[in-house]
């Protein structure tokens, strides 16, 4: 993959030999005396370790160009086998992808604005007051147009995109006996759904681990979290798992944690705002983007408040809204987070959608606990009974006084539920 190289950069010359590639401009002839097998061959040794396609599949699928395949190689080869590799790179067989092909772009395309969310999801600007459980857990987060440009795979001039600036550091790769290292040739080796896995899950425990000394991603620890290094190691890690999925089809369905790397990529991106000596560049952005791919395919995991939080920094409070009542019908049994979520959903939504957005969020409680969901502790009873007061707090803020009888007639009778 692009981010393993097999030497280590100094600092200043990282930004030479970045790993964000362009695909700009037209295929352009190779000299015809350039040889294939000799461009496979200095592929593999130098250039498959620092891929997230490892064989040089997403150069292919993308269209990059000869002249830009070229001129980043001569950064690691000579020119010859530069040629030699471009020569390479156009003998594979990959399906063709847009060179700025957003991917997971929910139907390819963005919308102009939040209004443009609500009437191309539910015809007009209001949440619709006859909108039920089955109804909201039947759209899929992933064919819902967004006002939201999704990265594209590679852009030099941006970090919004899949392809990270900076190699895997030995920290991480070397971890608990090289278990990342191992895990990443694994896969390569044999590319399947249980090898993409057990290497994401190595490089997550990596980049985390307390006892990793080295560890970027420590974000709850002030004086050892590396937040440019800990978005550049996601980074590297979700365009592994987004390769896999090019290859083998853009919906196939992997385990949660898989995806969660995506999540996590704007999680670092979000908690980077707290630094100002090495800040990331469009962390809003970043946060919103690659919590919405990571939600995406899960609703049901992570706090609602992150990723429609997000949303709403960007002035996309429906689209919030919709993330934080698509989450709550997709949570689990008995999940605490069902509250959370109606408390986020008032918080996010436009004026004229808090009506029917917290007796929407109150009744699918309402039908939780008389389906026998419940709060299993004196604690988290209490939790459940201050988010409903909280809920109830913020939508008086906004509704009409004449509306409020009918969101706390709704309250009331969910607090007695819990109260018994």
């Amino acid at each position: 993959m692009r981010c393993i190289g097999r030497l280590v950069l100094p600092l200043a010359l990282i930004h030479l030999v970045a790993c964000s590639d362009s695909s700009d401009g037209p295929l352009d002839p190779v000299t015809p005396s350039a040889n294939v097998v000799l461009g496979q061959l200095a592929f593999a040794q130098t250039c498959a370790g620092c891929h997230a396609s490892n064989d040089g599949f997403d150069l292919k699928t993308f269209g990059f160009a000869d002249s830009t395949i070229i001129r980043r190689a001569v950064h690691h080869v000579d020119s010859t086998d530069a040629r030699n590799i471009a020569t390479y790179i156009r003998t594979l067989n990959a399906p063709r992808n847009d060179a700025k092909a957003r991917l997971f772009q929910p139907q390819g395309a963005t919308l102009a604005g939040d209004l443009e969310f609500a009437h191309a999801l539910f015809g007009r600007d209001a949440w619709p007051a006859d909108m039920t459980t089955a109804r909201l857990v039947a759209i899929d987060p992933r064919s819902v147009r967004i006002a939201l440009a999704l990265p594209v795979w590679s852009d030099e001039k941006t970090n919004l995109d899949w392809m990270p600036d900076f190699v895997l550091p030995p920290a991480v790769l070397d971890h608990s006996g090289g278990m990342a290292r191992a895990a990443i040739a694994g896969y390569n080796g044999a590319p399947t759904a249980d090898n993409l896995v057990r290497a994401v899950n190595a490089l997550r425990n990596a980049d985390r681990a307390t006892a990793n000394t080295g560890a970027p991603c420590l974000l709850d620890d002030p004086l050892r979290v590396k937040y440019r290094e800990c978005f550049e190691v996601r980074r590297c890690t979700s365009s592994l798992v987004a390769m896999h999925l090019l290859r083998n089809g853009m919906n196939t369905q992997l385990a949660g944690r898989v995806h969660d790397v995506w999540w996590d990529v704007g999680n670092v991106a979000r908690k980077s705002r707290a630094d100002q000596s090495m800040p990331i560049a469009n962390p809003v952005e970043n946060w919103a983007t690659w919590m919405f791919l990571g939600w995406s395919f899960d609703p049901s995991r992570h706090t609602s408040t992150y990723t429609g939080g997000a949303f709403r920094q960007l002035g996309l409070s429906r689209h919030a809204t919709f993330i934080a009542l698509r989450s709550q019908v997709a949570r689990p049994r008995n999940s605490l987070s069902v509250y959370e979520d109606l408390v986020n959903a008032v918080r996010f939504a436009p004026p004229g959608w808090t009506l029917s957005v917290a007796s929407f969020g109150l009744i699918h409680i309402d039908t939780r606990i008389r389906d026998g969901e419940r709060p299993t502790s004196i604690a988290q009873v209490a939790s459940a009974i201050a988010s409903i007061y909280t809920a109830l707090t913020e939508s008086y803020r906004k509704v009409p006084v004449a509306d409020r009888p009918a969101i706390d007639a709704l309250a009331q009778r969910v607090l007695g539920m819990l109260a018994q």
